[in-house]
């Protein structure tokens, strides 16, 4: 399990700077706080919940990617 967290944290912060995207900036296109963005980004706590929505909202914005470039 904590793998996962990491890897999520690390696929999320490589994804948000290709991106050049701030972290408040990623916050408010996925409707959490920057505060939340962090914590992800830094492999700690957020809710279930909160972990299922960034995770869905990480893997379509790759998805996009993908079909984009």
């Amino acid at each position: 399990m904590e793998a996962d967290k990491n890897e999520f944290a690390l696929a999320l912060k490589t994804w948000r700077l290709r991106s050049g995207l701030t972290q408040s900036q990623v916050a408010e296109k996925w409707g959490c706080s920057r505060f939340t963005i962090m914590r992800a980004e830094n492999a700690r706590t957020v809710t279930w919940e909160m972990a299922y929505r960034l995770f869905a909202k990480l893997s379509n914005e790759l998805k996009e990617e993908q079909l984009n470039g």
